[in-house]
Protein backbone atom coordinates (compact mmCIF):
# COMPACT_ATOMS: atom_id res chain seq x y z
CA UNK A 1 0.00 0.00 0.00
CA UNK A 2 1.31 3.46 -0.94
CA UNK A 3 1.19 6.04 1.85
CA UNK A 4 3.97 8.44 0.85
CA UNK A 5 4.79 10.03 -2.53
CA UNK A 6 8.22 11.53 -3.08
CA UNK A 7 9.02 13.77 -6.05
CA UNK A 8 12.55 13.66 -7.41
CA UNK A 9 13.25 17.09 -8.88
CA UNK A 10 16.48 17.54 -10.81
CA UNK A 11 15.76 21.15 -11.78
CA UNK A 12 14.93 23.69 -9.04
CA UNK A 13 11.56 23.20 -7.37
CA UNK A 14 9.94 26.66 -7.48
CA UNK A 15 6.59 27.91 -6.21
CA UNK A 16 4.74 27.24 -9.47
CA UNK A 17 5.71 23.58 -9.26
CA UNK A 18 3.64 23.07 -6.13
CA UNK A 19 0.52 23.28 -8.27
CA UNK A 20 2.10 21.78 -11.38
CA UNK A 21 2.95 18.57 -9.52
CA UNK A 22 -0.43 18.38 -7.84
CA UNK A 23 0.93 18.40 -4.29
CA UNK A 24 -2.37 19.65 -2.85
CA UNK A 25 -4.40 17.09 -4.85
CA UNK A 26 -2.29 14.16 -3.67
CA UNK A 27 -2.39 15.37 -0.08
CA UNK A 28 -6.18 15.73 -0.27
CA UNK A 29 -6.27 12.07 -1.31
CA UNK A 30 -4.55 11.07 1.91
CA UNK A 31 -0.95 10.73 0.71
CA UNK A 32 2.00 12.23 2.53
CA UNK A 33 3.96 14.21 -0.08
CA UNK A 34 7.66 15.04 0.00
CA UNK A 35 9.85 16.86 -2.52
CA UNK A 36 13.50 15.92 -2.92
CA UNK A 37 15.29 18.70 -4.80
CA UNK A 38 18.60 17.46 -6.22
CA UNK A 39 19.19 20.49 -8.47
CA UNK A 40 22.25 21.90 -6.59
CA UNK A 41 24.05 18.63 -7.42
CA UNK A 42 22.59 17.75 -10.82
CA UNK A 43 22.37 21.21 -12.41
CA UNK A 44 24.31 23.59 -10.13
CA UNK A 45 24.44 26.44 -12.66
CA UNK A 46 20.67 26.40 -13.08
CA UNK A 47 20.10 26.14 -9.34
CA UNK A 48 22.40 29.10 -8.67
CA UNK A 49 20.67 31.29 -11.25
CA UNK A 50 17.08 30.48 -10.25
CA UNK A 51 17.13 32.31 -6.93
CA UNK A 52 15.21 35.27 -8.35
CA UNK A 53 12.11 33.05 -8.68
CA UNK A 54 9.59 32.64 -5.83
CA UNK A 55 10.60 29.68 -3.70
CA UNK A 56 8.06 27.18 -2.32
CA UNK A 57 7.08 27.34 1.33
CA UNK A 58 6.26 23.77 2.29
CA UNK A 59 7.57 21.69 5.18
CA UNK A 60 8.45 18.62 3.14
CA UNK A 61 10.74 20.29 0.58
CA UNK A 62 14.30 19.03 1.06
CA UNK A 63 17.20 20.50 -0.94
CA UNK A 64 20.29 18.29 -1.21
CA UNK A 65 23.71 19.85 -1.66
CA UNK A 66 25.84 16.70 -1.39
CA UNK A 67 25.53 13.58 -3.55
CA UNK A 68 26.13 11.15 -0.67
CA UNK A 69 23.43 12.88 1.36
CA UNK A 70 20.93 12.44 -1.49
CA UNK A 71 21.84 8.80 -2.09
CA UNK A 72 21.49 8.06 1.64
CA UNK A 73 18.03 9.65 1.71
CA UNK A 74 16.91 7.48 -1.22
CA UNK A 75 18.22 4.34 0.48
CA UNK A 76 16.12 5.18 3.54
CA UNK A 77 12.81 5.98 1.86
CA UNK A 78 11.28 2.79 3.24
CA UNK A 79 8.34 0.73 2.07
CA UNK A 80 4.89 2.20 1.43
CA UNK A 81 6.65 4.86 -0.67
CA UNK A 82 6.18 5.73 -4.35
CA UNK A 83 8.57 8.00 -6.28
CA UNK A 84 7.67 10.33 -9.15
CA UNK A 85 10.52 11.74 -11.25
CA UNK A 86 10.10 15.08 -12.99
CA UNK A 87 13.13 14.78 -15.24
CA UNK A 88 14.69 12.23 -17.57
CA UNK A 89 17.62 9.95 -16.76
CA UNK A 90 21.02 11.31 -17.86
CA UNK A 91 24.65 11.44 -16.81
CA UNK A 92 24.10 14.21 -14.26
CA UNK A 93 21.54 12.23 -12.21
CA UNK A 94 22.98 8.74 -12.77
CA UNK A 95 23.82 8.15 -9.08
CA UNK A 96 20.29 8.94 -7.94
CA UNK A 97 18.67 6.64 -10.49
CA UNK A 98 21.13 3.90 -9.52
CA UNK A 99 20.30 4.37 -5.84
CA UNK A 100 16.56 4.19 -6.55
CA UNK A 101 17.03 1.13 -8.80
CA UNK A 102 18.76 -0.76 -5.98
CA UNK A 103 15.64 -0.45 -3.83
CA UNK A 104 12.28 -2.13 -4.33
CA UNK A 105 10.49 1.21 -4.36
CA UNK A 106 8.21 1.63 -7.40
CA UNK A 107 8.51 4.83 -9.38
CA UNK A 108 6.84 6.72 -12.20
CA UNK A 109 8.03 8.96 -14.98
CA UNK A 110 5.87 12.06 -15.48
CA UNK A 111 6.32 12.75 -19.19
CA UNK A 112 3.15 14.32 -20.50
CA UNK A 113 4.63 17.00 -22.76
CA UNK A 114 6.00 16.66 -26.27
CA UNK A 115 6.26 18.56 -29.53
CA UNK A 116 6.21 17.56 -33.19
CA UNK A 117 9.40 15.57 -33.74
CA UNK A 118 9.92 15.16 -30.00
CA UNK A 119 12.54 12.79 -28.67
CA UNK A 120 11.84 9.87 -30.99
CA UNK A 121 15.42 9.75 -32.26
CA UNK A 122 16.93 9.11 -28.81
CA UNK A 123 18.62 5.73 -28.71
CA UNK A 124 18.39 5.05 -32.45
CA UNK A 125 21.56 3.94 -34.26
CA UNK A 126 23.58 4.75 -31.16
CA UNK A 127 26.63 2.74 -32.17
CA UNK A 128 26.62 4.22 -35.69
CA UNK A 129 26.54 7.73 -34.23
CA UNK A 130 29.34 6.79 -31.83
CA UNK A 131 31.45 5.62 -34.81
CA UNK A 132 30.80 8.88 -36.68
CA UNK A 133 31.87 10.97 -33.67
CA UNK A 134 34.96 8.79 -33.25
CA UNK A 135 35.84 9.12 -36.93
CA UNK A 136 35.35 12.89 -37.01
CA UNK A 137 37.40 13.34 -33.84
CA UNK A 138 40.39 11.66 -35.43
CA UNK A 139 40.05 13.13 -38.91
CA UNK A 140 39.59 16.62 -37.51
CA UNK A 141 42.29 16.17 -34.83
CA UNK A 142 39.87 16.63 -31.93
CA UNK A 143 40.97 13.56 -29.98
CA UNK A 144 41.37 15.35 -26.67
CA UNK A 145 37.91 16.91 -26.86
CA UNK A 146 36.33 13.60 -27.87
CA UNK A 147 37.86 11.63 -25.03
CA UNK A 148 36.99 14.09 -22.26
CA UNK A 149 35.55 12.14 -19.32
CA UNK A 150 32.51 14.40 -19.16
CA UNK A 151 31.59 13.87 -22.82
CA UNK A 152 32.19 10.14 -22.65
CA UNK A 153 29.99 9.80 -19.56
CA UNK A 154 27.25 11.86 -21.18
CA UNK A 155 27.32 9.62 -24.24
CA UNK A 156 27.29 6.36 -22.29
CA UNK A 157 24.39 7.50 -20.09
CA UNK A 158 21.93 7.42 -22.97
CA UNK A 159 18.56 5.86 -22.03
CA UNK A 160 19.07 2.89 -24.35
CA UNK A 161 22.15 1.88 -22.32
CA UNK A 162 20.52 2.39 -18.90
CA UNK A 163 20.26 -1.36 -18.05
CA UNK A 164 24.08 -1.64 -18.31
CA UNK A 165 24.32 0.78 -15.36
CA UNK A 166 21.67 -1.06 -13.34
CA UNK A 167 18.84 1.36 -14.04
CA UNK A 168 15.43 -0.32 -13.95
CA UNK A 169 12.35 0.71 -15.87
CA UNK A 170 9.59 2.67 -14.12
CA UNK A 171 6.52 0.92 -12.78
CA UNK A 172 4.31 3.61 -14.32
CA UNK A 173 4.69 6.18 -17.07
CA UNK A 174 2.22 9.07 -17.12
CA UNK A 175 1.65 10.18 -20.71
CA UNK A 176 -0.20 12.99 -22.46
CA UNK A 177 -1.07 13.16 -26.16
CA UNK A 178 -0.80 10.14 -28.46
CA UNK A 179 2.71 11.09 -29.60
CA UNK A 180 4.20 11.13 -26.10
CA UNK A 181 4.65 7.35 -26.14
CA UNK A 182 6.56 7.40 -29.43
CA UNK A 183 8.48 10.61 -28.71
CA UNK A 184 9.28 10.13 -25.00
CA UNK A 185 9.07 6.37 -24.49
CA UNK A 186 12.78 5.57 -24.85
CA UNK A 187 13.84 8.59 -22.77
CA UNK A 188 11.36 7.55 -20.05
CA UNK A 189 12.96 4.06 -19.92
CA UNK A 190 9.62 2.37 -20.61
CA UNK A 191 9.98 -1.40 -20.32
CA UNK A 192 7.77 -4.44 -20.83
CA UNK A 193 6.43 -4.20 -17.29
CA UNK A 194 5.76 -0.44 -17.32
CA UNK A 195 2.11 0.47 -16.88
CA UNK A 196 0.97 3.34 -19.09
CA UNK A 197 -1.40 5.94 -17.66
CA UNK A 198 -2.87 8.21 -20.31
CA UNK A 199 -3.51 11.68 -18.91
CA UNK A 200 -2.62 14.98 -20.59
CA UNK A 201 -0.15 17.85 -20.53
CA UNK A 202 0.20 20.05 -17.46
CA UNK A 203 -1.35 23.00 -19.28
CA UNK A 204 -4.48 20.95 -19.89
CA UNK A 205 -4.84 20.50 -16.13
CA UNK A 206 -4.74 24.28 -15.80
CA UNK A 207 -7.21 24.62 -18.67
CA UNK A 208 -9.88 22.29 -17.26
CA UNK A 209 -9.61 23.94 -13.83
CA UNK A 210 -10.87 27.18 -15.46
CA UNK A 211 -13.17 25.54 -18.00
CA UNK A 212 -16.44 26.89 -16.62
CA UNK A 213 -15.30 30.47 -16.08
CA UNK A 214 -16.98 32.93 -18.42
CA UNK A 215 -14.75 35.30 -20.40
CA UNK A 216 -15.42 38.05 -22.90
CA UNK A 217 -13.09 38.63 -25.83
CA UNK A 218 -11.39 42.02 -25.71
CA UNK A 219 -9.61 44.12 -28.30
CA UNK A 220 -6.00 43.16 -27.72
CA UNK A 221 -3.37 40.68 -28.85
CA UNK A 222 -1.16 38.75 -26.44
CA UNK A 223 2.51 37.99 -26.90
CA UNK A 224 3.52 34.85 -25.04
CA UNK A 225 6.92 35.59 -23.53
CA UNK A 226 9.48 32.76 -23.59
CA UNK A 227 11.65 34.27 -20.84
CA UNK A 228 14.87 34.29 -22.85
CA UNK A 229 17.15 35.99 -23.58
CA UNK A 230 16.60 38.13 -20.48
CA UNK A 231 15.90 35.18 -18.16
CA UNK A 232 17.40 31.77 -18.86
CA UNK A 233 16.35 28.32 -17.70
CA UNK A 234 16.74 25.44 -20.18
CA UNK A 235 19.73 27.31 -21.62
CA UNK A 236 21.61 26.64 -18.36
CA UNK A 237 21.23 22.87 -18.68
CA UNK A 238 24.22 20.86 -20.02
CA UNK A 239 22.70 20.47 -23.49
CA UNK A 240 21.04 23.88 -23.46
CA UNK A 241 21.47 26.19 -26.44
CA UNK A 242 21.37 29.97 -26.32
CA UNK A 243 19.92 31.26 -29.57
CA UNK A 244 18.78 34.78 -28.79
CA UNK A 245 20.73 37.87 -27.72
CA UNK A 246 19.26 40.87 -25.93
CA UNK A 247 20.72 43.42 -28.37
CA UNK A 248 19.28 41.79 -31.47
CA UNK A 249 16.11 40.04 -30.30
CA UNK A 250 14.17 42.69 -28.39
CA UNK A 251 14.51 45.53 -30.96
CA UNK A 252 13.35 43.16 -33.73
CA UNK A 253 10.47 41.88 -31.61
CA UNK A 254 9.31 45.41 -30.75
CA UNK A 255 9.41 46.48 -34.41
CA UNK A 256 7.19 43.53 -35.26
CA UNK A 257 4.77 44.18 -32.38
CA UNK A 258 4.58 47.85 -33.44
CA UNK A 259 3.68 46.66 -36.94
CA UNK A 260 0.92 44.36 -35.64
CA UNK A 261 -0.57 47.10 -33.49
CA UNK A 262 -0.75 49.50 -36.44
CA UNK A 263 -2.01 46.94 -38.97
CA UNK A 264 -4.71 45.41 -36.77
CA UNK A 265 -5.40 48.31 -34.41
CA UNK A 266 -4.82 46.04 -31.45
CA UNK A 267 -2.66 46.79 -28.45
CA UNK A 268 -0.25 44.00 -27.50
CA UNK A 269 -0.01 42.77 -23.90
CA UNK A 270 2.88 40.59 -22.75
CA UNK A 271 2.08 37.33 -20.93
CA UNK A 272 5.19 36.85 -18.80
CA UNK A 273 6.92 33.49 -18.79
CA UNK A 274 6.49 31.85 -15.36
CA UNK A 275 10.28 31.59 -14.99
CA UNK A 276 10.93 35.27 -15.63
CA UNK A 277 11.05 38.36 -13.44
CA UNK A 278 10.11 41.25 -15.72
CA UNK A 279 9.07 44.64 -14.37
CA UNK A 280 5.58 45.85 -15.30
CA UNK A 281 6.49 48.02 -18.33
CA UNK A 282 10.05 47.10 -19.40
CA UNK A 283 11.94 49.19 -21.95
CA UNK A 284 12.98 46.09 -23.90
CA UNK A 285 9.30 45.25 -24.58
CA UNK A 286 8.66 48.79 -25.82
CA UNK A 287 7.13 49.72 -22.43
CA UNK A 288 4.25 47.35 -23.09
CA UNK A 289 2.29 46.04 -20.14
CA UNK A 290 3.57 42.75 -18.72
CA UNK A 291 1.23 40.53 -16.71
CA UNK A 292 2.43 37.54 -14.70
CA UNK A 293 0.60 34.24 -14.05
CA UNK A 294 -2.23 35.21 -16.41
CA UNK A 295 -1.26 33.45 -19.64
CA UNK A 296 -4.41 31.34 -19.95
CA UNK A 297 -6.72 34.23 -19.04
CA UNK A 298 -5.01 36.57 -21.53
CA UNK A 299 -5.20 34.01 -24.34
CA UNK A 300 -8.89 33.35 -23.62
CA UNK A 301 -9.69 37.08 -23.81
CA UNK A 302 -7.44 37.97 -26.75
CA UNK A 303 -8.26 38.23 -30.44
CA UNK A 304 -4.82 37.03 -31.50
CA UNK A 305 -1.83 35.21 -29.99
CA UNK A 306 1.79 35.92 -30.95
CA UNK A 307 4.39 33.39 -29.87
CA UNK A 308 7.49 31.33 -30.48
CA UNK A 309 7.58 27.62 -29.60
CA UNK A 310 6.01 27.44 -26.13
CA UNK A 311 4.03 25.00 -24.02
CA UNK A 312 1.41 27.78 -23.82
CA UNK A 313 0.50 26.95 -27.43
CA UNK A 314 -1.69 24.33 -25.74
CA UNK A 315 -4.06 27.17 -24.80
CA UNK A 316 -3.98 28.56 -28.35
CA UNK A 317 -5.14 25.19 -29.68
CA UNK A 318 -7.78 24.61 -27.02
CA UNK A 319 -9.19 28.13 -27.32
CA UNK A 320 -8.99 27.99 -31.14
CA UNK A 321 -7.13 31.29 -31.40
CA UNK A 322 -5.35 32.60 -34.51
CA UNK A 323 -1.58 32.43 -34.11
CA UNK A 324 1.37 34.43 -35.41
CA UNK A 325 4.28 32.01 -35.00
CA UNK A 326 7.59 33.85 -34.86
CA UNK A 327 11.18 32.99 -35.67
CA UNK A 328 14.29 35.16 -36.09
CA UNK A 329 17.65 35.26 -37.84
CA UNK A 330 19.28 33.94 -34.66
CA UNK A 331 16.92 30.96 -34.55
CA UNK A 332 17.42 30.34 -38.27
CA UNK A 333 21.19 30.13 -37.78
CA UNK A 334 20.65 26.84 -35.90
CA UNK A 335 19.57 24.51 -38.71
CA UNK A 336 18.24 21.73 -36.46
CA UNK A 337 16.21 24.12 -34.30
CA UNK A 338 14.97 25.92 -37.39
CA UNK A 339 13.77 22.60 -38.77
CA UNK A 340 11.96 21.89 -35.51
CA UNK A 341 10.25 25.30 -35.62
CA UNK A 342 9.07 24.72 -39.20
CA UNK A 343 7.73 21.28 -38.29
CA UNK A 344 5.83 22.75 -35.37
CA UNK A 345 4.38 25.57 -37.48
CA UNK A 346 3.21 23.03 -40.06
CA UNK A 347 1.54 20.95 -37.33
CA UNK A 348 -0.36 24.07 -36.26
CA UNK A 349 -1.48 24.90 -39.79
CA UNK A 350 0.59 28.05 -40.11
CA UNK A 351 4.00 29.27 -41.27
CA UNK A 352 6.83 31.10 -39.56
CA UNK A 353 7.26 34.86 -39.58
CA UNK A 354 10.86 36.05 -39.33
CA UNK A 355 10.90 39.20 -37.21
CA UNK A 356 14.26 40.22 -38.69
CA UNK A 357 13.00 40.26 -42.29
CA UNK A 358 11.56 43.68 -43.09
CA UNK A 359 9.42 44.90 -44.69
CA UNK A 360 6.85 42.45 -43.39
CA UNK A 361 4.39 41.02 -45.87
CA UNK A 362 1.51 39.28 -44.14
CA UNK A 363 -1.72 38.02 -45.62
CA UNK A 364 -3.93 38.90 -42.67
CA UNK A 365 -7.00 37.07 -43.96
CA UNK A 366 -4.98 33.87 -44.13
CA UNK A 367 -3.09 34.40 -40.87
CA UNK A 368 -6.19 35.18 -38.83
CA UNK A 369 -8.07 32.09 -40.05
CA UNK A 370 -8.15 29.07 -37.74
CA UNK A 371 -8.17 25.52 -39.07
CA UNK A 372 -10.08 23.77 -36.29
CA UNK A 373 -9.48 20.32 -37.81
CA UNK A 374 -5.71 20.80 -37.61
CA UNK A 375 -6.00 22.15 -34.06
CA UNK A 376 -8.04 19.09 -33.01
CA UNK A 377 -5.42 16.77 -34.49
CA UNK A 378 -2.68 18.68 -32.64
CA UNK A 379 -4.66 18.37 -29.40
CA UNK A 380 -4.90 14.59 -29.64
CA UNK A 381 -1.28 14.14 -30.72
CA UNK A 382 0.49 16.49 -28.32
CA UNK A 383 -1.89 17.55 -25.53
CA UNK A 384 -4.46 14.89 -24.66
CA UNK A 385 -5.05 11.44 -26.10
CA UNK A 386 -8.55 10.99 -27.40
CA UNK A 387 -10.91 9.48 -24.79
CA UNK A 388 -8.45 9.82 -21.88
CA UNK A 389 -9.92 10.93 -18.54
CA UNK A 390 -10.97 14.56 -18.06
CA UNK A 391 -9.60 14.42 -14.53
CA UNK A 392 -6.57 16.30 -13.33
CA UNK A 393 -3.57 14.07 -14.17
CA UNK A 394 -2.57 13.87 -10.49
CA UNK A 395 -6.05 12.75 -9.49
CA UNK A 396 -5.77 10.00 -12.10
CA UNK A 397 -2.47 8.92 -10.53
CA UNK A 398 -3.94 9.13 -7.02
CA UNK A 399 -6.82 6.87 -8.05
CA UNK A 400 -4.35 4.30 -9.37
CA UNK A 401 -2.06 4.42 -6.33
CA UNK A 402 -4.97 3.83 -3.95
CA UNK A 403 -5.24 0.40 -5.55
CA UNK A 404 -1.46 -0.25 -5.59
CA UNK A 405 -0.36 -3.55 -4.05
Amino acid sequence: MVKKIVYFCFTPFIRQHYKRFGVDILESNGFEVKVYDFSPIVFPELHKNSNFLPQPVIENHTVFNEENEGVHAIQNLGSECFVVTSGFYQAENLKFFQALSKTNIPYAFYTTATYPGGMASIGKSIWWRFFLKFYRAFTQKQRKDFFSLKKLKSFLCKPVLAPIFGIRSPSICILGGESTLKNNGVAALIGKGTELIWAHSHDYDEYISHLHESTTQEKFAVFVDIGVPMFQWDQLLPQGRTHLTVNQYYPSLCRFLDYVEVELQLKVIIAAHPKSNHVDYPEYFGKRRVLRDQTLNLIKKSKLVISHASTALTYVVLEKKPLLFLTSAEYEADLSYSKFMKMMALSLGTSLINIDEEPYSINWEKKLAVNEEIYLKYKHQYIKKKDSDELNAWQTLANRLKEWQ
